[in-house]
């Protein structure tokens, strides 16, 4: 909640919220019709999709964990992993593929088939990122020889290539780095460590469950198509993030069958991962104390600027009695449009200053000032 009130409506946001007609504007417009147009409002939805996967992870996790304390490792890792944490606070559909997913993976492996094909049918009209999910269930039940699951992945599978249309064209060019960048960013840089090593792990010398396959079908695939072209890599995330319970397993698989002395390697790479966490996730709900700190001098290349700005921006209008304003940025009048500030009236809204000045608002964080903005 804290996370949330720092943040101002982005551009991305404003635009699903406006202009969008898929589920995720239509929980966010629900949302507030219900409690007001607010940031709290906009966000709520996600941020009890969040708690439900957790709740989803934590069922799902008995059935891969024995032990209670490592379930409950498992989901208090997945509930802070900076990916995770983000889509429950930014108005997106990271949270809807993780629920359909983390359900339909908990169905499965519960015995539970027909519903759990009920859940995969119904996820196709949800979202085009659950193309990569059937692709992960067809290699999976491929591999274990499941006849009926492999005939629903198939369907869905070629039902959502013809009705989504995947764009795999374009110039070919390397993204590859910067793809690798945003996973060790979603997990943490040691978590993402963690992350490479179980998958190698289990592909090499384990048996390979359903979760593995869906989890190594989008983490290679989103690096495949990296070599040759920027692409939606936040279509990919979600399946990457439920990879935690097997983590969390291969990590005190290896751990548990060495003797305590010989364990003390393995106590302090997992200390170190748990710390890093700590730290990535409280710079995500404390991120503007890092304006006066890394970005005093370029505070629009922050992480969180594109989050930032326009709350306090249409505060300070407000209290000036202003309600409407032109400006020539496209994205900033869809933002202050959530706000209450409306296009057009006799001010013009300039973060240069064109002319003579009526008014001037500076943007202040933590005493650094972030953006001045002119009123002519």
């Amino acid at each position: 909640m804290f996370a949330i009130s720092n943040l101002s409506i982005s551009h991305y946001e404003a635009q699903i919220f406006f202009n969008s007609e898929n589920l995720v504007s239509f929980l966010a417009n629900l949302s507030c019709h219900l409690f007001g147009q607010n940031d709290f409002a906009v966000r709520l939805p996600f941020l009890l999709i969040h708690l439900i996967n957790c709740i989803i992870m934590y069922r799902y996790s008995k059935l891969i964990l024995k032990r209670k304390g490592d379930r409950l490792l498992c989901v208090s890792i997945y509930m802070f992993l900076p990916g995770t944490m983000v889509s429950a606070i930014v108005v997106n559909e990271a949270g809807i593929i993780l629920f359909f997913t983390l359900l339909f993976l908990y169905l499965y492996e519960s015995k539970r088939s027909f519903i759990s094909y009920m859940v995969l049918t119904i996820a196709l009209f949800v979202d085009s990122a659950f193309g990569i999910l059937y692709l992960g269930v067809l290699f999976y039940a491929i591999y274990d020889k499941k006849r009926n699951l492999a005939i629903v992945a198939i369907v869905l599978l070629m039902i959502s290539i013809i009705f989504y249309n995947y764009d795999i064209h374009g110039k070919p060019r390397g993204y590859f780095l910067d793809a690798v960048g945003i996973y060790a960013a979603v997990f943490s840089l040691f978590g993402f460590l963690f992350f490479i090593y179980a998958v190698y792990r289990i592909w090499i010398k384990e048996r390979k469950s359903l979760l593995w396959f869906i989890v190594i079908t989008a983490f290679l695939l989103s690096l495949i198509l990296s070599f040759r072209q920027r692409f939606d890599i936040e279509k990919f995330l979600p399946f990457a993030t439920i990879a935690v319970p097997l983590i969390v397993k291969v990590f005190f698989s290896s751990q548990r069958i060495r003797l305590p002395k010989f364990r003390k390697k393995h106590n302090f790479f997992g200390l170190l991962t748990l710390i890093f966490l700590a730290i990535h996730s409280f710079f995500i709900i404390n991120s503007q104390i890092l304006y006066p700190i890394v970005f005093k001098n370029e505070p629009s290349r922050h992480f969180i600027y594109k989050f930032d700005i326009a709350k306090d921006l249409a505060n300070e209008l407000k209290s000036k009695d202003i309600n409407s304003v032109i400006t020539l940025d496209s994205e900033l009048r869809v933002r202050l449009k959530f706000y209450g500030i409306q296009s057009g009236g006799r001010y013009i809204l300039s973060s240069e200053n064109i002319g003579i000045s009526k008014h001037e608002i500076d943007i202040v964080k933590f005493g650094n000032t972030v953006v001045k903005f002119y009123l002519l």
